[in-house]
């Protein structure tokens, strides 16, 4: 920075186009009488110029706390530099700075987040492929479909890809596709049959949007669920270039952008990763906001899993890289043409599923994701009605005295259910002869399969914390016991020609839950529960709700004859 006559007589010095500039700039310095005459000063305390390159470790973001604004702050020589560059890698780490300075955050409020926005003009929307890519087995993908279905845009606008690399999910497919790919401006379908691996098929998604003039790319990936119909429009109005929704795991960290990138290219976790993941900035030195919610957009290195790309930087886009994955290679093609990438967490868009421990050798696989996949399982697996259920003033219907009827599972779970175990087969013979049992004999023995014979036991034991202890604790009070435990965990078959009902009995338990699987007077006629002590009867059985009562003791019961049909209920005998 000088005056113009004064810097054009620094410049006058011949140059070639190979000479290193830095070079020529140091020459003019270390030149004593040129330096004298032109008065140049080297600005090396930063007190106005800071040069990032190999300099990260001596700058920290800071805040005003008048102006509620970031600055970069030089702690090699406390000054505050007002003109920061970014050369070779320290471009990357300058784009993550400019997310916070010159008044793009102010007060912990993204002020770009609203800038360079476009308005949609409904009748002349843009047009949008949409490419779905199924890569690997994935739970839960019936309800991803159902995310796609219900986005909020017309379908005559849209082109329709998918990629299938999964033979386990052709079905789903397939009824994804008669029911809707009618609808869509075109449809297009590559799977595992067709020779298409991933890369080739992220490549052809990038061409038929060419091909075929789309204004937007739209990419979506099985283990990114959209939960806001709204998504897509909301990323169009943004008007960037490549623009990612934030999606996290449920509870978890993980997330599908990286803030910063190792010097090979991989993750790296950013300063502020962990801020932009909950929505919150935290830390003193950073932006000494203490629990603020912090909403915006932040340009990133690394976007995976949904994202929008405008079709004008598609000619720049590339899958292919060699040793890296598509998605890191598209990432690197785009930050090395200078196109930024940004992640926006404005609203919760949609959510991420965890695919790692997915066994399609097993009949349902979702049932056994709880552990894995909890958000996902309990949205598909527990009742709708089940959390009003734990409001202070809800009063739970007592069929029978201390007998509490509760809703806790959904439909599909006891359908689920019920053909796990009917796959497994074995049911025990229904005589006091079981070698399941420690000692080998059961003094009250039903027709059963055991949750451990069909690898749910631990499944099982979570769901009782999770869902039937707070119930429990709710309506017998003053009793609390975390974890529960229960040894005896087992779904029971009623039929007429096997076992139609079950002698009068206590249950060796502090307490007993019993869901009714199938529908009475529909799947099966007759059944139900007897409590003796209080001549009370529970015939009409709810699927997918639960009985709970005292085990030992005080309700002596018995199972009610089943005349015709089959009837299903899960039992446990909790803390023995």
């Amino acid at each position: 920075m000088g005056y113009a006559s004064k810097v054009y007589r620094m410049l006058k010095t011949p140059v070639k186009d190979t000479d290193d500039d830095q070079l020529y700039y140091t020459k003019a310095y270390l030149d004593e009488k040129q330096r004298n005459e032109l008065k140049i000063k080297l600005d090396h305390t930063a007190a106005l110029f800071q040069n990032l390159n190999g300099m990260e470790e001596q700058v920290i973001l800071a805040l005003d706390e008048d102006t509620k604004e970031a600055f970069l702050k030089n702690t090699e020589y406390s000054t505050v530099p007002h003109l920061i560059h970014g050369n070779g890698p320290s471009k990357l780490v300058l784009n993550g700075y400019a997310n916070y300075l010159a008044g793009a955050f102010v007060d912990g409020e993204c002020k770009t987040v609203n800038e360079d926005l476009i308005e949609l003009d409904e009748e002349n929307l843009p047009t949008v492929m949409l490419a779905l890519f199924i890569e690997k087995a994935t739970p839960f993908i019936e309800e991803w479909f159902e995310g796609i279905a219900r986005i909020n845009y017309p379908l005559k606008k849209m082109d329709l890809l998918i990629h299938n690399n999964v033979d386990y999910h052709k079905p789903t497919i397939d009824a994804f596709v008669e029911k809707y790919s009618s609808s869509y401006r075109s449809y297009r379908m590559v799977d595992y049959t067709d020779d298409y691996e991933e890369l080739a098929g992220r490549t052809l998604a990038v061409s038929q949007c060419l091909k075929k003039q789309c204004d937007y790319l739209l990419v979506v990936d099985a283990d990114g669920h959209i939960d806001n119909p709204d998504m897509l429009r909301k990323l169009i109005v943004q008007n960037k270039s490549i623009i990612s929704p934030m999606l996290n795991r449920p509870e978890k960290v993980w997330s599908n952008f990286w803030g910063a990138l190792s010097s090979q290219g991989f993750y790296a976790r950013s300063s502020d990763y962990m801020d932009i993941v909950s929505r919150k900035i935290l830390g003193h030195d950073y932006m000494d906001i203490v629990s603020r919610k912090i909403l915006g957009q932040w340009n990133v290195p690394f976007i995976s899993t949904i994202y929008l790309v405008k079709s004008s930087v598609l000619p720049l886009a590339s899958y292919e890289l060699q040793g890296t994955d598509p998605d890191m290679a598209f990432c690197w093609h785009m930050r090395s043409k200078g196109v930024f990438m940004y992640v926006i967490n404005v609203e919760q868009y949609g959510h991420l599923i965890d695919s790692d421990y997915y066994d399609t050798t097993k009949i349902h696989p979702d049932f056994y994701q709880l552990f894995n996949n909890k958000h996902d399982w309990e949205t598909k697996y527990i009742s709708p009605e089940y959390y009003k259920q734990l409001e202070k003033d809800y009063v739970q219907t007592q069929p029978c005295p201390d007998v509490y009827w509760l809703a806790i599972a959904t439909e599909t779970f006891c359908d689920h259910l019920k053909e796990i175990v009917e796959t497994f087969g074995k049911w025990s013979d229904g005589t006091h002869s079981d070698k399941r049992l420690q000692g080998g004999y059961e003094a009250v023995p039903t027709r059963d399969i055991h949750m451990n014979q069909v690898g749910l036991e631990q499944v099982w034991l979570k769901f009782l914390q999770l869902y039937v202890k707070p119930l429990q604790e709710k309506v017998f009070i003053g009793y609390y016991h975390d974890p529960p435990r229960s040894l005896m965990n087992f779904v029971v078959r009623y039929r007429p020609d096997e076992q139609p009902s079950l002698r009068p009995h206590h249950d060796s338990s502090t307490y007993t839950i019993n869901i009714a699987l199938n529908r009475a007077g529909i799947d099966y006629e007759g059944g139900g529960c007897h409590f003796l002590r209080y001549n009370c009867s529970v015939t009409d059985t709810r699927k997918g709700w639960m009985l709970m009562h005292p085990g030992r003791l005080t309700h002596f019961h018995e199972g009610l004859r089943t005349t015709s049909g089959t009837r299903y209920i899960m039992i446990s005998f909790v803390d023995p």
